[in-house]
């Protein structure tokens, strides 16, 4: 995923790794400031890096008064005072980025990296945990004691915080890389390139309930006690909910949304969903008591979504560097292989030992 869209309640941000752009719209005034020309003048003297895997990250804390997100150029991690958008300061990361996150009380930004580590950035950095393979998703529980973690290697994690060597326990379900967790109401909700979506137990990691989507799963976030699911190269979003029946949890689906072009990212603030596609953006209202999801078509916000849209669409799309991309193709090369020595008549190949690079 080299574009990714990130939300408060005064700004939107679209960012582009392939391009180097980060662009902040503010909700309230419509300007356009690109944080990537305010790195300084050895940032931009510094080649664009079009070789590497790498996937775009942003976030905002959740008081709104910090953002960070990570640019082309090197191994940074760029965080910035949102009441200004002055730079407070550019950190060094060990590997590049897969996954940005903040604490939500106590705004300590969380990095996961290509190399399978988690560090958490006050002062200094600090290694919090590492997985065997790459992190693709973070997310933090509210008391700020649990951390979860999904990796490249099929596994959900979930760890003490900050003290995340210790661990609670794995979760064991996707026959694929997980590329998406989110915390729904008391459970953990995992979405995979094989096409599931699995329900887990937070309190001992026992698995509720699986749904199969026919697609790969691309992201997965929580918005008003219902979870939002991006779909692979997919045109559509779904909405589910978990539901009680004879004393067992289930994954709910409850609504489809289809648009004109490819989802390319999702953010949430509030009750409201922002859906970067390939051509525009829109925004959807959720009403958490109705179960009702509306896209907003306010005459006052298609100035928002225009001037959003143009600025995407200097926006430019590296296959060969988007980090999803080589997941899914991964993926896909594998099970072929499979099939191919199952017809062949030879055991199948259970571990892909194939490399790549971890810069």
């Amino acid at each position: 995923m080299t574009f990714c869209i990130a939300v408060s309640e005064k700004s939107v941000v679209v960012s582009s790794i392939d391009v180097d752009k980060c662009f902040v719209y503010s909700l309230d005034s419509g300007n356009v400031k690109n944080l990537t020309e305010s790195l300084g003048e050895a940032y931009k003297n510094i080649p664009i890096n079009n070789r590497d895997l790498q996937k775009a990250c942003a976030a905002f804390s959740a008081d709104g008064k910090l953002f960070a997100y990570n640019p082309n150029k090197g191994k940074l991690l760029s965080i910035w005072n949102t009441t200004d958008w002055t730079l407070v300061e550019n950190k060094t990361l060990a590997k590049h980025a897969t996954n940005i996150v903040f604490t939500p009380k106590t705004n300590v930004i969380i990095v996961g990296d290509k190399k399978g580590d988690v560090y958490a950035f006050e002062e200094l950095p600090v290694r919090i945990l590492g997985h065997s393979s790459m992190i693709l998703d973070i997310c933090i529980s509210n008391n700020e004691k649990y951390i979860v973690t999904c990796d490249n290697d099929e596994k959900v994690r979930v760890s003490h915080y900050p003290n995340g060597k210790n661990i609670v326990h794995y979760m064991m379900g996707h026959e694929a890389y997980v590329s998406g967790i989110c915390l729904l109401n008391n459970f953990i909700l995992s979405g995979s390139g094989d096409t599931t979506l699995c329900l887990w137990d937070f309190d001992n990691g026992d698995l509720l309930d699986k749904l199969t989507l026919q697609t790969a799963i691309q992201k997965v976030i929580e918005i008003e006690d219902f979870a939002v699911i991006q779909l692979y190269n997919s045109k559509e979003i779904h909405f589910i909910k978990t539901e009680k029946k004879e004393h067992k949890w289930y994954i709910k689906h409850l609504t489809t949304f289809q648009f004109e072009n490819i989802v390319l990212d999702l953010a949430a603030c509030g009750d409201r969903l922002w859906i970067l596609t390939g051509n525009s953006v829109h925004m959807l209202i959720i009403f958490r008591d109705t179960e009702v999801f509306l896209e907003i078509m306010d005459p006052k916000l298609s100035h928002t979504n225009e001037t959003i849209s143009n600025l995407f669409k200097s926006f430019v799309c590296l296959e060969n560097t988007n980090l999803m991309i080589f997941l899914y193709n991964k993926m896909i090369g594998k099970q072929k292989r499979i099939e191919q020595n199952m017809n062949n008549g030879s055991p199948p190949v259970l571990n892909d030992t194939k490399r790549y690079k971890t810069a």
